[in-house]
Parts: C-alpha cells; sequence; structure tokens
C-alpha cells in the first residue's frame, strides 16, 4: 500500500497554510450541511409536512450526541498535533491509537445508552401530538449510527492535526453522494418513510469511518496497525480533558436549543418546520469559520509545540482577517437568496415564509459568531478548553434561553423565536472577544503580545 506524506504547519507561508488547510473543510462541511439537510430534503418533497416537522423537531437533540463526540475529536485532535509538531513519535503513535480504540468502543456505549434514554430525551424536547410517531422511529433508527458518528469525528480530527484536510473532502463527497442516493431509493421505491432516511443515513456514516481508517494504515510518519496497537487509559483522560469541556459546551449549546425547540413545538406546525428549515441554512454562514478555526487550533498547537511564538500570534491574526471577510460574504450571499433556498424543502407557503424569516434574523448574529469561532479555536489548540466552554455555554445556552423565556412571556410572538438564535451568537462572540483581549493566561502562553492589552 502507498504510502501517504503528511504536512507540517511549522514553515511556510500562514495565509497560504490557512486557505490549503481551510477549503477542504470548507467543502467537506458544505457537503456535511447537505448530508445533515437530506433528511429532510427527502421527507419534506416526498413524505408530508408531518414529517418534515417530526424531523425538524429532532434536529437539537441528534446534535447533541453530535456536539459530544466533535469535542472528543477535537481533544484528540490537539494532543496529536502537539506531539506531530514536537516530533514525539511514541507519545503520537499511542495517541493516535487510543482515539481510534476510544471511538469505537465510546461509540457503543453512547448507542446503548441513548437508546434507553430516548423516551425522556423526547419528553425534554415536547415532542409529541401527530408526530411524535414518526420522530420515534426517526431517533430510534438514527441512534444507532453513534458509534460511526464517534469515530469519524476522532478519524477526521487526527487528518487535520497531520495537515490533511483534502482526505476529509473526498470522503465526506462521497458520503453525501451515499446518503442522497439510499435515501431516496429507500423512501420512494420502498416506501420506508423517516425511517428509510435514517437507515442511509447510518450507512453513508460507516462508510466514511472504512475509508478514513483505511488511509491511516497508510501514514509514512505514523505506525499505525491493527495488530499493534498500543491503547492508554492515561491518554484516554487526557483526551477526555481536553475534548470533553468542548463536548459539553456543545451538549449544554444543543440542550438550550432543545428548550428552545421545546417552546417551538408549542406552535403549528409550519412553524416548527419553517424554523427547523430556517436554521439549518442560516448556519451555512458560519461555515467558513469554523473551517478557518479549525486550521487555528492545529496551527497554533503545532506551533507551540515547536516553540514558534510568532508563528502562533500571526496565524490568529490572519485567520480572523480571513474569517471575517468570508463570513461577511456568506451572510449577504444567504440573506439574498433565502426564498430559493427555504422553498427546495417544502411548498407549503406558510412553512416557506417561517423559514425565510427565521433566515434572515439568524444570519446577523453569526457575524459576531465568527469571532468566537477564531479566538476560542486559538485557546483550544493552546490547551486552555475550560474558558471557551464558560463563554459558549453563557452565550449560546443561557442567554438564548433566557432571551426566548422572557420574550415569550412578554410577547408571545414568533418573531422572538427568529431574534433568539442571532442573540446567542452575538453574546458569545462579544465575550469571547473580551477574553481574548483581557484575559492574563492568553497574554502568557503567547498569543497575543503585551501591547494588545485595552
Amino acid at each position: 500500500m502507498a504510502k501517504t506524506k503528511l504536512t507540517s504547519l511549522t514553515e511556510g507561508n500562514i495565509p497560504r497554510l490557512i486557505f490549503s488547510f481551510s477549503w477542504p473543510i470548507f467543502i467537506s462541511m458544505i457537503f456535511t450541511e447537505l448530508y445533515n439537510i437530506t433528511n429532510s430534503l427527502i421527507v419534506g418533497n416526498y413524505v408530508s409536512l408531518e414529517a418534515l416537522s417530526a424531523v425538524s423537531a429532532c434536529t437539537w437533540l441528534c446534535n447533541m450526541f453530535n456536539y459530544l463526540f466533535y469535542g472528543l475529536g477535537m481533544g484528540a485532535g490537539i494532543l496529536i498535533a502537539k506531539y506531530y509538531g514536537a516530533k514525539d513519535e511514541h507519545n503520537l503513535k499511542k495517541t493516535l491509537d487510543t482515539a481510534i480504540i476510544f471511538g469505537i468502543v465510546g461509540g457503543i456505549i453512547l448507542t446503548v445508552l441513548s437508546e434507553l434514554f430516548l423516551p425522556s430525551l423526547m419528553h425534554i424536547c415536547n415532542i409529541g401530538g401527530d408526530i411524535f410517531e414518526d420522530a420515534q422511529a426517526y431517533l430510534r433508527v438514527y441512534f444507532l449510527g453513534n458509534t460511526a458518528v464517534l469515530t469519524y469525528q476522532m478519524c477526521f480530527f487526527i487528518l487535520r492535526s497531520f495537515g490533511d484536510t483534502k482526505h476529509q473532502l473526498y470522503y465526506s463527497i462521497i458520503s453525501s453522494i451515499i446518503n442522497v442516493g439510499l435515501g431516496v431509493l429507500f423512501v420512494r421505491m420502498f416506501h420506508l418513510n423517516v425511517i428509510g432516511t435514517a437507515m442511509a443515513t447510518i450507512i453513508s456514516q460507516f462508510a466514511m469511518d472504512v475509508l478514513a481508517l483505511r488511509l491511516m494504515l497508510t501514514y509514512e510518519e505514523v505506525d499505525f496497525d491493527f495488530r499493534n496497537i498500543e491503547f492508554s487509559f492515561e491518554t484516554v483522560f487526557e483526551i477526555c480533558k481536553l475534548g470533553i469541556p468542548a463536548g459539553i459546551q456543545n451538549m449544554l449549546i444543543a440542550l438550550g436549543s432543545i428548550v428552545v425547540q421545546s417552546r417551538v413545538n408549542e406552535f403549528p406546525n409550519a412553524v416548527i418546520a419553517g424554523i427547523g428549515v430556517g436554521e439549518k441554512i442560516a448556519n451555512w454562514a458560519q461555515l467558513f469559520s469554523v473551517s478557518v478555526s479549525n486550521a487555528t487550533m492545529a496551527l497554533v498547537a503545532q506551533n507551540l509545540g515547536a516553540r514558534k511564538y510568532d508563528r502562533v500570534r500571526e496565524s490568529i491574526k490572519e485567520s480572523m482577517r480571513i474569517a471575517t471577510f468570508f463570513t461577511i460574504i456568506s451572510i449577504t450571499v444567504i440573506w439574498i437568496l433565502a426564498p430559493v433556498l427555504v422553498s427546495r424543502f417544502s411548498d407549503n407557503q406558510e412553512a416557506v415564509f417561517y423559514g425565510i424569516n427565521m433566515v434572515r434574523h439568524a444570519v446577523f448574529g453569526l457575524f459576531f459568531l465568527n469571532y468566537s469561532h477564531i479566538y476560542n479555536g486559538a485557546c483550544r489548540g493552546a490547551g486552555n478548553v475550560r474558558y471557551p466552554m464558560y463563554i459558549a455555554i453563557f452565550g449560546q445556552c443561557i442567554c438564548k434561553m433566557l432571551f426566548v423565556t422572557a420574550g415569550l412571556k412578554l410577547f408571545y410572538d414568533v418573531r422572538i423565536l427568529y431574534c433568539a438564535t442571532a442573540f446567542g451568537h452575538s453574546m458569545a462572540g462579544i465575550l469571547a472577544t473580551l477574553y481574548f483581549f483581557r484575559s492574563k493566561w492568553v497574554l502568557e502562553h503567547g498569543l497575543r503580545e503585551e501591547k494588545n492589552i485595552g
């Protein structure tokens, strides 16, 4: 099997490295978002408004687990990038082996737990009425793929920590094609409705795992071999120490959104469907800043490992400049195209109306969230995962819930739901910026120069 050469981020032009690292992640995230909305597109066009409402009502419940997996993958990626930058071959191999085994075994455990607690989770999300049966059937099948999701998050962050983002792009494209093809086949040909879309998602996720694990066998710098696995509980602890705060952060954000979703679910099906679709579309405006944030985290981790502090600071500055520029473009394009994008999901004019309004309110908060992505990514790359967690939880979870709770008591109007997401994102961005420029920790760890203190 031909060997694959890895990429060092400790040398070379930083803006060029950011672009070369970010654009494959950006394209793969577009396919991931298409992948995530495929279920809504298929049931909205080929089943019914009730089926679309059921899938929309489940969105944040599914995301809660996905975000935990994302955090654990991030923890593994930070460790591997640090050891790779420091050229510590022994710890590099041990961390890589442990992350893969942890992903597989941990995913199995979480699959069992999610199936056991599904009734309670649905109760928290206030899913009932004529969408209950569809939502329950969808989640029962969807959660069977938890093992696949955790494993590919581990694999993708490992690839990114080595500077390899192109293979993630290729695998995301292949997986998206499988998901769409099987989803249409299962729903239109076999009439499996929401269960068919969930089955297609699981199969496509496992396909990504097989491709990513096969690739790791070809790495030149790492002797990865399933016949020679070096597993370490100490390394599991280190991965969890770095990854669980980010995972908890994202899970609590999702939980806050579930609480908000429970208020959305009080409204008619057209509102539930429209807001669910609108929020997914609005999130596309943050894809580039999330991609650059991954580049920031990897650059900071590798260059801190190599003790190249000037490159650390330049990486953060250039990442912010690039991410802000493309975020503004993304917000503008999505705001203009909102009617075209939302109407692809349903021909119900009332649902389309609510979806368009959700998009056009929500996207503005993503300008501020861009700052959160970059500055929090820099802190995580340096090993600080707690304060980014606190900031994100307060802004995107607590502030959002308080806004909805107080707002609906004062004005029981759907526009409160539109504005809640933008408010939470804005608060997260503002707080992350204040922390980065006021924190002594940031200064002491070489992420900014002393002259930046206001």
